[in-house]
Order: C-alpha cells, then structure tokens, then sequence
C-alpha cells in the first residue's frame, strides 16, 4: 500500500479511508495550532497589552474628509521583518486604509488636498526606545512585566502624516506592541486593524 510511479503515470494505491484520514488529521492539526495561538493570548492578556503614544504640531487639525496618499517609499521595514514569512508591508498597508476608513477617510493615489503617509517598523533588538526616541522623537515605552511577556520580542510601529506643502511631519503616532503571538494570518490582520483604529482613535479633528 502506498505511492508509486511507472515511466508513464503516476498511480496511486492507497484506499479511500487513508485519504480521508489523513485530510481530516491535517485539518485538525491546523485547527489545534490555531487555537493554541488564541488560548495563549486569552490565558496571558498581557500578551495583548500595546502602548500608543502620539505628537503633533499645535496648528494641526485634521480635516473630517480629510484624504492620503502614499509618500515615496513610504514603508522603512527592518531586515529581520523583511524576512518573515508574511508580507509586513501588506498587512500595515491594509490596517492604515481599513483605519482611516473607520474615520470616514481616504487614501487615493492622486488626492489633491491630502497628507502624505510613511511609517516606520522594527523589532526591539534591532531599535529600541533609545534608538526610536533620538531618530524619531518618541518611543512607546512598553514594558514585558512577566514571563509570559519575556518571552516575546517587541516591536514598535511609527506613522507619520506629512503635510506635502509645508514638507514636514504633522503628526506622528508609535505603538508598541508583543509579537509573535497570532499564528493565522486573518488573526495577525485582526490584530494589527485593532491596533491602527487605536492609533488613530488620537487623532485630532478640526471643529
């Protein structure tokens, strides 16, 4: 019983009740991973602890329909990040439009009135808030006060807003945050929209 090849077809030998078994102990499998993933972050909330913090000029109020658009090379990820086996871009890219469309904004590419988005994203081991406040001005300043937390590399994402006529930063908003802790790539989406309509929750709209 098994698989085997001839120098003409491929025939396969294995009775209908293997196949099934194997497919539903993969499907199981997949399923225990997941929800192992989940488990550990409900049992250890601390893993779910993030730390925002924001600075923006004193003149700036963003505008209720206030529109974006990408700066050039908008996206400055760490080499570590960049060789994880998920695209990071693609996942902050997708939270900072699902973001502002909570807010009732928009990013358009050819958008006449808008600020320009860039951010920022690395873990600590290879910028830590040292680093992140002398070239950025600021640092989430997330503390790991237990082992669970320990065991878990931080990371921190800034953002900026650029106001394209005054060629200058606006607003900046960090959020420090555990990583490592979703397993599933709708759970590491979920996670990083939550995150982006916090960060957001701070801006300032114009009355």
């Amino acid at each position: 019983m098994g698989l085997y090849m001839t120098n003409s077809t491929t025939t396969l030998n294995v009775p209908i009740f293997a196949v099934s078994f194997i497919v539903f102990s993969s499907l199981v499998l997949f399923g225990m991973l997941s929800f192992v993933g989940i488990l550990q972050a409900q049992e250890n909330p601390e893993l779910q602890r993030s730390s925002i913090v924001v600075v923006a000029q004193p003149e700036f109020n963003i505008q209720p329909d206030q529109q974006f658009s990408w700066a050039d090379n908008y996206a400055d990820i760490s080499g570590a990040l960049k060789k994880s086996e998920f695209s990071v871009q693609q996942l902050i890219d997708e939270a900072i439009i699902q973001a502002l469309k909570h807010k009732g904004m928009s990013v358009k590419n050819d958008a006449q009135k808008r600020l320009l988005i860039q951010y920022h994203v690395s873990l600590e081991s290879e910028m830590d808030d040292t680093a992140l406040a002398i070239n950025y001005g600021l640092a989430p300043g997330l503390r790991a006060n237990n082992p669970a937390t320990r065991k878990h590399e931080r990371g921190t994402l800034v953002v900026d807003f650029v106001d394209p006529q005054l060629n200058k930063v606006v607003w900046r908003g960090a959020i420090g945050v555990f990583t490592g802790i979703e397993n599933t790539e709708q759970g590491r989406q979920q996670r990083i929209n939550r995150l982006l309509v916090e960060l957001f929750g701070n801006l300032a709209a114009a009355k």
